[in-house]
């Protein structure tokens, strides 16, 4: 390439047919190591000729899409913003491949062998910093931006088998574009969402329970090898826990962001900012109901239980929005069940919703059931786990409700008047018999509490049951393995304990667990263990949660998710 001969120059020859110095041009910008100095002189070159890169030169445009900018000196990394800018300005055709550029940028190394430290933070801060302020740039110069940006971030989110810094800082980025392109925040959400359901399903509570056991098991044997403080063992340079189930780490990391971002943007200065909060519960609600109430899940939804606690209006209108999901027969029956899965299980689980509300919600519930039972009594109508799924449905979130929160209810003033008012007896006994369907541990706890309090009787109708079962299974088979068990409720409960143990800190003020002990009937005859799960008197009904091993001691209510209700 002729030293004394301008870019300008350069296109000009090309465009005239002459195509030595321009192929010599283009063999200097692909090499990697090219001098700053060389580089910041073309790019200023091209600038003052940008109207002449047109379709003719689109390997001339790739090959500086392709420059690795971000990490170069100021001089440099200026220089490509204002080229990368001016280019986008008079050419929208290579908005595409520009913003492609980008979005490229927002991956770091992803091998499984690379644990960034703190240097490497740093230096990848910077860069995306970097690369956020040139796509935030472009945003306002070409309107068009967001509605090609989108897909590109669908299209190119890390593979969830690569490193987990890689999702990490991904999702960091993705974030980060939502301070400048607000308008497209639920959608950023919505694909953030979608990826973390995909590594959830892949770290079910068996496996991370399983994974955590022989990981403590490692640790006592090899405790006089290897010193636990050792910042080797620290994967995100702040020595935070690191889970020894590879998906169960990777959605933690990335759990622990999104909440961070919940946090930080309902309480940016410590205090609640209640427009931004209801905001970003409208965002998160279309996702909800798009990605996660269809989906049997493990953690990704406990982002609307956080959501929940910061104000009661917010926990409120998620309880309205799930009542009418049920309510509405138009709805199909499985999202019916979930969503008064979810009420249920909040109800249960959250420290933070009154028992004045519980009492509102729960009447809500008991007067539809007993409606529909006016209407089963009218047609004559026998028990039909098919054909009434969202009526079972409704009764084990009733029953599973009262076994969580029955202390506060009776210690209510005109507690028992009004327990004895939703006439559980009458449920209990009806044609339909919930108690046949519903998950036996449901149904046994329930049956004992309701007894100690003298509201219902179900042992009757529980024994009943049994027998009626008996037949149908074979001699050597277990009740579990029988065909019976299709005849059960397939049901799960959302907010069953969380076991991330970095994302914990967030969920752990607001969460209750279950106290009760599972005892034995010694009056019974032969070995069999009594049906019933009654309470520890010496018991707190709301103990404090151990949430040390990311499992419970005391928790005899997590059933965690039902085989039968597929994911989605």
């Amino acid at each position: 390439m002729n030293s004394s001969m301008k870019v300008a120059d350069i296109i000009e020859a090309y465009n005239t047919g002459t195509r030595k110095e321009y192929d010599i041009f283009l063999s200097k910008l692909a090499y990697s190591q090219i001098e700053s100095s060389k580089l910041v002189l073309y790019l200023r070159e091209l600038r003052e000729c940008i109207s002449l890169l047109d379709k003719d030169h689109e390997i001339l445009v790739g090959l500086l899409l392709k420059v690795d900018w971000p990490d170069r000196e100021t001089k440099v990394v200026k220089e490509y913003q204002l080229f990368f800018l001016n280019l986008m300005s008079a050419h929208t055709s290579y908005l595409q491949a520009g913003l492609k550029m980008i979005v490229k940028h927002f991956w770091a190394k992803c091998d499984k062998k690379h644990k960034p430290d703190k240097e490497s933070r740093m230096k990848d801060s910077l860069r995306f910093g970097n690369v956020h302020k040139i796509l935030s740039a472009v945003v306002k110069i070409v309107p068009m931006t967001p509605t090609l940006l989108i897909p590109l971030l669908v299209k190119n989110f890390p593979f969830i088998m690569l490193h987990t810094y890689c999702q990490e800082c991904y999702v960091r980025n993705l974030l980060e574009i939502t301070k400048y392109i607000p308008q497209e925040r639920k959608s950023i959400l919505d694909i953030i969402v979608d990826r973390m359901i995909n590594i959830d399903v892949h770290a079910s509570r068996e496996d991370i329970n399983a994974a955590e056991g022989n990981e403590e098991e490692e640790m006592e044997e090899d405790s006089a090898i290897f010193d636990m403080d050792d910042s080797g063992l620290c994967e995100d340079g702040e020595c935070s826990p690191k889970m020894s189930h590879e998906m169960a780490n990777k959605l933690d990391v990335l759990m622990n962001i999104v909440l961070g971002y919940i946090q930080s943007e309902c309480c940016p200065t410590g205090q609640l900012a209640w427009e931004a909060t209801k905001k970003l519960y409208k965002e998160f609600l279309y996702v909800f109901d798009r990605t996660i109430l269809p989906t049997t899940l493990n953690h990704v939804q406990f982002i609307m239980f956080y959501l929940c606690s910061f104000k009661q209006p917010i926990c409120e209108g998620f309880i309205d929005y799930l009542w009418k999901k049920f309510q509405d027969p138009n709805t199909q029956t499985i999202f019916r069940q979930s969503a008064v899965g979810y009420i249920g299980s909040l109800l249960s689980r959250a420290t933070f919703i009154s028992v004045s509300t519980l009492k509102v919600v729960i009447n809500l519930m008991v007067t539809w059931i007993h409606g529909y039972l006016d209407q089963a009594s009218a047609d004559a109508v026998q028990a039909d786990i098919t054909r009434h799924r969202p009526f079972y449905s409704a009764c084990q979130a009733v029953f599973y409700v009262f076994c969580f929160r029955q202390k506060e209810i009776f210690e209510m003033k005109k507690g028992y008047k009004w327990a004895e008012s939703l006439n559980f007896q009458r449920i209990v006994t009806s044609r339909l018999n919930p108690l046949r369907v519903c998950l036996p541990i449901v149904v046994k706890t329930f049956a004992s509490l309701t007894r100690m309090h003298q509201i219902a009787f179900c042992d009757t109708i529980i024994q009943k049951n049994e027998r009626c079962m008996l037949p149908m299974l074979a001699p050597s088979t277990s009740y579990s393995d029988s065909t019976e068990v299709s005849n059960l409720l397939d049901f799960f409960f959302p907010f069953d304990p969380y076991l991330l143990v970095r994302s914990r800190s967030y969920i752990a003020p607001f969460y209750r667990e279950y106290s009760g002990s599972l005892q034995l009937d010694e009056e019974k005859a032969d070995t069999e263990e009594e049906d019933d799960f009654l309470p520890k008197e010496t018991v707190p009904d709301v103990p404090i949660p151990d949430f040390t091993s990311g499992k419970s001691t005391t928790d005899f209510m997590q059933y965690g998710v039902s085989p039968g209700f597929k994911n989605l």
